[in-house]
């Protein structure tokens, strides 16, 4: 699971400017909201669209020394670590709309904001529905973003953070957070490999043969490697699973697991 520094305290507001950057009345300022709670989230002189992009994640990178920036969002109160490809280890402070993480900073007090893929729109949409449905494109209003568990690599490949609760009642997607998907596997972790992959087939429609499976930084930590779909249908197919699987346990007054 991702470690996490020690608490520190929240803040509701950030704001970021530069001496340099463009007077507030001469300069065109954006106002960006969640593109799932239609939450005002950031103003800025900058065009997000046109930033240069991570090429691990696809978060546009916001200069706070060159822009005017103005964020409002809840900080998460600590440092959390995740693996990138080829096993680097990456310091993200995180700051949320909701249960949601918007964007976030390399270094507490650091120069430059992450703006997560997908997460804000110039338009306030909102009220995203949580029902199951088809996959939704990119673009659609009111659609949550793809949290940080489901990243591309720069070779193209989607991978998904997964932490495996064994001996489960079911195989099934228990929990989607911005860390990790859950899944329960009704064997034990370390020899849960076959039933993973396949469960994974199952879900996503695809082959056995385009998706790997590695160790991540734990016993019960896999990264699930995936191709041919997009980051969004990954999550999409995960999160209808999920819902799904809750509506199911519902229905029996059950809850997935022994």
């Amino acid at each position: 699971a991702p470690l996490a520094a020690a608490a520190m305290p929240k803040r509701a507001t950030q704001a970021f400017s530069s001496e340099d950057a463009p007077d507030a009345n001469d300069a065109k300022i954006g106002v960006y909201y969640c593109r799932y709670t239609g939450e005002h989230v950031l103003i800025t002189d900058a065009e997000l669209a046109k930033l240069p992009k991570r090429k691990t994640d696809s978060a546009r990178v916001l200069d706070t020394e060159k822009y005017t920036v103005r964020l409002k969002a809840v900080s998460d109160g600590k440092a959390t670590m995740l693996r990138r490809e080829g096993g680097k280890v990456e310091r993200q402070y995180r700051y949320m709309c909701g249960d949601l993480p918007v964007c976030y900073k390399s270094e507490e007090e650091g120069r430059y904001l992450y703006i997560i893929d997908g997460a804000l729109s110039a338009f306030k949409s909102g009220g995203g529905s949580k029902k199951a449905g088809k996959a939704s494109v990119d673009d659609e209003p009111g659609a949550p973003p793809v949290p940080p568990c489901i990243q591309q690599t720069s070779r193209g490949i989607t991978q998904v953070a997964v932490e495996v609760e064994d001996r489960a009642r079911l195989t099934a997607v228990m929990d989607i957070s911005a860390d990790e998907v859950t899944v329960g596997v009704t064997g034990k972790a370390h020899e849960a490999g076959n039933e993973l992959v396949e469960f994974f087939a199952k879900v996503l429609v695809l082959r056995v043969s385009q998706m790997s499976l590695t160790r991540g930084w734990s016993t019960k930590s896999k990264l699930v490697m995936i191709r041919d779909l997009t980051l969004r249908q990954v999550y999409d197919r995960l999160r209808e699973s999920m819902e799904e699987n809750i509506a199911k346990a519902e229905r029996v007054g059950g809850v997935g697991r022994t």
